[in-house]
Parts: C-alpha cells; structure tokens; sequence
C-alpha cells in the first residue's frame, strides 16, 4: 500500500483531509503535493510517484519558506514538472487563504487557457477534500475564477492586458517562448509595465521557467536587486563549469545536497552530478540528449547558454574579453550614435529577405577602426518587412552611424530601388552600393569562413549582452564546415556581416581608411 493510501485511510473525510493537509499550518509541503498529484493521477493513463525532494524545496521557495521571501525567479530544466509545482501552489494559496487573489500568466493565450483553465479544473475535481475550491463558484470563466472563500485566480499571457483588482500573488509561469515574442525590451516593457503594476505593494511576484536566449529577460532580472534567483539544471556538473566565476554563482546555486552522483553516460568511468535520478537519471538524460542539439540540450535541461553546434569559430574565443585579446566587451552598451574618426569609417550592409514569409531581411552597422578591428555596433533581424520598413531601418542608421558605404547584394539594390520606386536622398544613394556575391561566400581569402581568423584573432569586438549582438553571436556560433565549405543554410545576419565586409575591402582598395598621420602607430593586423 503506498503512502497516499496509507494517508487516505488514516483520514477519511475531506475536512479532515483538507485541515491536516495544510502547508500553511506545519504540513510540509512535499506532503502536500504528493497528496494532490497522487488524486490528479488517480484517472490518468501514467502511474503515480512521489516528486523529488527538490520539488517540495521549489515550494518552499515559491512560498518565501526557504532563502528567498521576495520577487523570486525560479529557473528549471525542461521535464523537470515546473507548471504541475505552480499549479499545487496556486490551489493552495486559493483554497487556504480566504480572500487570496492570484493572476497566472503564460507565453501564450492558449497556454494560459489550457492549464489554469482545464488541468487546474481536473486537480479540484479529483481532490475532494480541496473543500473551497468544489464549492459552487461566484464567477467560473476561463479567464476569471472566484471561489466560495472568496479567492480568485485571473489568467493572463504576454502582451495582454490584465484587468481587475491588484493581486497577492503574479506567477508568470514560463512566459517566454522560442521565438515569437518580439525584443527582449517589449517584453521586460510588458512585465514591468503591464503585469508588475497588478501586484498589491505587499505583494509578490515569482517568475517560473527555462532559459531561451543569452539576452533573455532573465539575464536582465538576474541584475534587478528587487529579485532573487534561483536555478535547478537537470546537470549540476554543466551548470557549475559555465557559472563558477560569476560573482553571484553561490546564489543562485541550488543546494548540492538535491543532487546524486551517478554515472555520466557520455564519459566512461567518470561520475555527474543528476538532480532527480529516480525519474530524471542519467539513462533518461542520454535519451534526451540523442534526440535533439548539442545546444538545445544544454539550454533546455542544465540552463547553459552554449553555441548551436557548429565547428567553425570557437566559443571560448568569441567569451574571452576583448582586453584579453578575445571578442567580448561586457559591461557596456554599444553607442546609440557614432562618427568616425580620421583613419576609421563605419559600415551598414543590408542582406535582403528572399520573400515577406522567407527569411529575415537582417542589417548590420559596423566600426572599423584603425587597427583594421571591427566592432558591431547594431544588428536587425526581422521577417515580414515591407519596403517602407527597410527604408526608415536604412535611413535610421544613416543617422546614428553616417556610414561611408551602404551596402547592399547587388540583385537586392536593383530589387527595392526598381520594384518598390524606394527613394532615398541624393547624399544617400551615393552610399548605396550593390556588391555581387555568387561563388565567393566559401572562400577563406574574403568569404564567410573568414570569420575564424577575426575571431582567434580578436578581430571582431562584441557589446554582450545587446540583444542584436547576442543574435549575432548565435548565429556565428551556428556555422559549421563540412569538406572545407560551408554546411547548411547561412544565417541572415551572418550574410549582412558578409556583405559589410565587401564594403570594407572597397574602402581599403580605395585608400579610405588609410591615415597617414598615424600609419605607424600600431602594427598589429586583425586581417
């Protein structure tokens, strides 16, 4: 007889149940929970199991039990049961806490629908002794809940408004998605514009999920002193490698003693450390692994921002600090506006979308300084825009940067100018050039596997963190040869970047960016 039966027996009616069950009156949450899923599980398909004692430490989080009892972002490995914790923490603070307002928030409208609607329903309906909670309901709408005890839940999703009464409790429960959301500024602009503002003052809000992006709003909150984070990679091991140097590693670090050394299944004779090996061991990791990315795995199950796995520039060069001889400038933004100097220019290169549905049509502003090093000052990657997108992209970094060539491949000049009748200014049409690129993107001279030698080199110079920057660098990061050539379909921004070195080799031949006052003060070459 397992120990939910036992429990069942030992207390019979639901008041009972219910009073004995209470996280809030000394019953530890991990009871709790195991209670709740062992009733919800009762009319599934799949067998019950208790949850790892990390889960019951999740709670105590999400409660401000354990070392966080502020705004908290708690982040999970994919499969790791995040929205089943939310969901046991939302019935308990509604069915417990008389007059307790929650707003649920997720990615999408669908989503948000689907589990504080429809799941949340069949763990009432299946708990009985959830007494409150299957009473009759004041309100019962997909969007609007207002139990018998006066708590109410109000789901929500990105971008939409949420209306009513101020909350006790804003969860946010994996509200970013893939791809799709817009800037990582339109969202952090909705949360803390739009969501934040609905939690009463002495309220709290706690943010559940996975990381997506290196710039994600993670990575911003990670710096908000408002917040605590908290992190539970499947692979302690992984985690600890990326983040050991970083200042604020030993908090957000999980306590080592959830975790269980086991056998690592890609490196024999060698042990890991797995977070949950009754149901999430090393045999099922291997698993999961074999089925998708290199980087994806990395990301989705220890929280690991790594490369898409591609083999021609090496990651830890594009990481190093640009002051080292790496790439990286970290700690900066890159400047909104810039002239260039004597013996320097800046470059904008537009690579063209194949169709309004196709490809993103991506841009890209550089700096060349003197010392031939490039920087990137913006990057723009979009689908779906029309002509008079592309102009006003083009006009607004003509502004901030006052490049000394526009550069565009040469079938696209002729396309925007002839089929679309974009007029620009007469100073501006003599910055545009068209530079034809057939059979020269696998050349190592001049073509895109030159990014290898700029980058061991230190040649390109990086503001981490800028949204477009972090694109670029993914996308860097995502090339891979096979057989001396490239492999696969070439990211848009890494065309743009390609495209602006075309522009760089006219101004060179030209003697542009020569400066005869300083032609001797350095004599290192990125090139």
């Amino acid at each position: 007889m397992s120990t939910a039966d036992e429990f069942a027996d030992a207390v019979s009616s639901p008041a009972a149940r219910r009073e004995a069950l209470n996280p809030f009156d000394g019953c530890p949450w991990q009871e709790f929970v195991d209670e709740l899923t062992y009733g919800y599980i009762s009319d599934e398909y799949d067998g019950w199991s208790p949850l790892g004692d990390h889960h019951g430490e999740w709670l105590r989080h999400l409660a401000g039990e354990a070392d966080a009892d502020g705004d908290l972002i708690l982040l999970c490995h994919r499969d790791g049961l995040k929205t089943t914790i939310i969901t046991a923490f939302a019935i308990a603070c509604l069915e417990y806490l008389d007059g307790y307002r929650v707003i649920w928030s997720m990615n999408t409208q669908e989503q948000a629908f689907e589990k504080a609607d429809a799941e949340l329903n069949k763990f009432i309906d299946r708990n009985p002794w959830l007494t409150n909670l299957n009473k009759p309901r004041e309100t019962d709408s997909k969007k609007t809940k207002e139990f018998a005890n006066g708590s109410s839940l109000k789901t929500g999703w990105l971008k939409g408004s949420i209306e009513g009464a101020r909350a006790h409790l804003l969860i946010l429960d994996d509200i970013i998605s893939e791809q799709g959301d817009g800037s990582t500024q339109t969202v952090l602009n909705w949360v803390d514009g739009v969501a934040q503002p609905m939690v009463k003052d002495d309220g709290r809000t706690v943010m559940v999920g996975t990381r997506k992006r290196p710039n994600d709003i993670y990575s911003h909150y990670r710096d908000y002193e408002g917040y605590a984070l908290r992190e539970f990679p499947a692979v302690l091991d992984v985690w600890d490698q990326e983040f050991r140097n970083d200042d604020d590693w030993g908090s957000r670090r999980p306590d080592p003693s959830f975790y269980t050394e086991v056998e690592n299944p890609w490196a024999a004779g060698e042990t890991m450390h797995a977070l949950w090996p009754e149901a999430r061991g090393a045999e099922w990791l291997a698993g999961k692994r074999s089925k998708m990315a290199d980087y994806l795995f990395w990301r989705e199950y220890c929280l690991v921002i790594r490369g898409a796995s591609g083999n021609l520039v090496d990651e830890s060069d594009v990481n190093e600090l640009a002051k080292d001889g790496g790439c990286s400038i970290r700690g900066q933004s890159p400047p909104r506006q810039l002239s260039p100097g004597a013996g320097e220019a800046t470059i904008v290169a537009h690579d063209p979308a194949t169709s309004p549905t196709g490809d993103n049509a991506a841009f890209t502003a550089w700096r060349v300084g003197r010392d031939g090093r490039r920087t990137l000052l913006d990057a723009i990657a979009e689908k779906g825009m029309q002509p008079s997108d592309v102009k006003a992209t083009m006009l607004d970094l003509d502004d901030r940067y006052d490049p000394a060539v526009i550069v565009i491949e040469d079938n696209g000049v002729q396309q925007y100018i002839r089929e679309h009748a974009i007029s620009f200014s007469s100073s501006m049409m003599s910055k545009i050039v068209g530079i034809p690129t057939t059979g020269k993107k696998h050349s190592w001279e001049n073509g895109i596997p030159r990014l290898r030698t700029l980058v061991e080199n230190g040649g390109l110079q990086l503001y981490r963190g800028h949204d477009g920057t972090e694109d670029f660098v993914q996308a860097m990061l995502s090339l891979e040869l096979s057989d001396g050539k490239l492999k696969g379909h070439t990211p848009d921004l890494i065309a743009s970047w390609y495209m602006a070195e075309q522009g760089i080799r006219r101004l060179e031949d030209s003697g542009a960016l020569d400066d005869d006052q300083d032609s001797d003060d350095s004599g290192v070459s990125y090139l």
